[in-house]
């Protein structure tokens, strides 16, 4: 394991997550979701499997790519997208890029809270997509 993938661990557990998601109308709408990380075999993979209301069902895949110098995700859920983001960390906060949306996800000191701060941008302009806050369950 590299340090690049140990660092991957914060992710790791099973989660509990409540807040506030919205659409390109900005109406704010309660999400409730679960989602669970564990490594893929071998030690060098984050994969995780998420569930909220709506339903919106998503698995994600999170690592380090040695051959472009960078963390990234790739991310596919049960509408028919599929995602992939350029990951940067500086300390607990790790950021997430893609063309169409964008995320800051902060760890708590404990490491057993993350905040979510999702963005999109349905017309040119990043607005937000969803707020959440996810708690460690185990």
């Amino acid at each position: 394991m590299t340090n690049e993938s140990e660092a991957l661990k914060v992710f790791l557990g099973d989660w509990s997550a409540e807040g506030t998601a919205y659409g390109a109308d900005q109406k704010g709408e309660p999400w409730r979701s679960v989602h669970s990380a564990v490594w893929h075999s071998g030690g060098f993979f984050i994969v995780q499997n998420g569930r909220a209301n709506g339903p919106f069902d998503t698995m994600s895949f999170l690592g380090w790519d040695a051959d472009r110098s960078t963390y990234f995700s790739w991310s596919i859920e049960n509408h028919g997208f599929a995602r992939e983001y350029l990951v940067t960390v500086d300390g607990d906060v790790w950021t997430f890029t893609g063309d169409q949306e964008r995320a800051t996800i902060t760890f708590g000191d404990d490491r057993r809270t993350q905040t979510h701060h999702w963005e999109f941008r349905p017309d040119g302009e990043w607005i937000t997509l969803c707020h959440r806050v996810a708690t460690r369950v185990t």
